[in-house]
């Protein structure tokens, strides 16, 4: 009982905050939200008194508030000024469409104010003045935190006026400069192993590496590509090389156990079952093979050829099998056992194999060092 009573007050909690007047958020100066909660309200309960006094008072409070933040951005000697009178139009214009599309609301609100002239020169004011701080960056576009900048102010542009000026090669300019451009160069073949094929595991980096945006400011190449695009300079190298790779011998151990089972049903007598005790001789067999190394990992300034970030990443895998031969009854293995003496001999995997199982983790960690270290730029 006490259970369906909670249910119940859960129930008529959640169904009178989905039907909320704005009355609260009125009280608490949050005229926007009043508005919108009491035009909402409006649309199921055109007749709610609450919601009613509600739009009525808060409507009136949110535009005079808005109006007078306008008044006052038009005035100061902020450089971002004209972002907050378009933020200040959008949100009056955004009641006036709320209040629009419910007719109960047009009773209280007849004629809800709207600036929809007054937004558009106030966006072209903001984009002027980011323009032009976007282009005073620019002046130093070879430094790559002025670059960042103006392309910042230019996304700005681009947001307030879709087709100002020549944004577009702005916006392409201030990114080339802007961007982090970083080789990622191949990974010389592992010593002593002549036959491997190693290539995979650096291409499987650059297509991650391409396909998964790290930083909006930071671009991953091959050589390659760095050369198909003429670029003028690159920033960065990341080098690679497998200290060591290194199959272990073959090992295999054999080994043999006695099996004894009792209570197990042997014969059946008078229509009842007999128990009894039976036994096998369990032999078995195991071969496992190791392959390990290190993969040396740096970051290097490609002009002063200082190394940003090294490490070692090591890794092993073990390849293993077992199977099994038994003599006597096959009642006294258990699933386990008797699974096991299914299973055939193996030969070992061939070196690529295993150093593609080798490589399988390296390649997370160093996704994980590439995405944790150029995050920050």
């Amino acid at each position: 009982m006490k259970r369906s009573y909670l249910i119940y007050l859960f129930i008529a909690f959640i169904t009178l905050a989905g039907c909320s007047t704005g009355k609260k958020a009125l009280q608490k100066g949050d005229y926007d939200k009043a508005v919108l909660q009491a035009i909402n309200r409006l649309k199921s309960n055109g007749d709610s008194k609450k919601a009613r006094a509600t739009l009525r008072d808060a409507y009136q409070y949110a535009l005079d508030i808005h109006l007078d933040n306008i008044k006052r951005a038009k005035t100061s000697s902020d450089p971002y000024r004209w972002e907050s009178v378009v933020n200040n139009y959008q949100s009056i214009n955004n009641l006036y469409e709320a209040i629009r599309r419910c007719p109960a609301c047009l009773e209280i609100v007849p004629s809800p104010s709207r600036y929809f002239e007054d937004l558009g020169y106030a966006q072209g004011q903001a984009a002027d003045a980011r323009y032009a701080m976007g282009q005073q960056a620019m002046r130093q576009k070879t430094i790559r935190e002025k670059a960042i900048e103006a392309h910042e102010h230019f996304k700005v542009v681009k947001r307030m006026a879709n087709q100002y000026r020549d944004i577009d090669q702005q916006l392409g300019e201030s990114l080339y400069y802007a961007t982090l451009k970083v080789v990622v160069e191949p990974i010389p073949r592992p010593m002593r192993v002549v036959d491997l094929r190693h290539e995979f595991f650096v291409n499987k980096i650059n297509e991650h590496l391409h396909q998964t945006s790290i930083n909006e400011y930071v671009r991953f190449f091959t050589p390659e590509e760095a050369s198909n695009e003429n670029l003028e300079f690159v920033d960065q190298v990341i080098r690679m090389e497998f200290d060591q790779f290194s199959l272990g011998n073959v090992f295999q151990n054999n080994t043999e156990r006695q099996i004894i089972r009792d209570s197990v049903v042997v014969a059946e007598k008078d229509g009842e079952d007999v128990l009894g005790t039976v036994r096998a001789t369990l032999k078995i067999s195991e071969k496992s093979i190791t392959g390990g190394g290190i993969l040396d990992f740096r970051i290097i300034d490609q002009n002063t050829g200082r190394i940003l970030s090294q490490e070692k990443m090591p890794s092993e895998y073990v390849w293993t099998i077992s199977w099994a031969t038994f003599q006597g009854d096959e009642r006294a293995l258990s699933d386990e056992e008797y699974e096991m003496t299914q299973r055939r001999e193996l030969a070992v995997p061939n070196p690529q194999l295993m150093f593609e199982e080798f490589t399988a983790p390296l390649f997370n960690q160093v996704i994980a060092k590439v995405s944790s270290f150029y995050q920050r730029y």
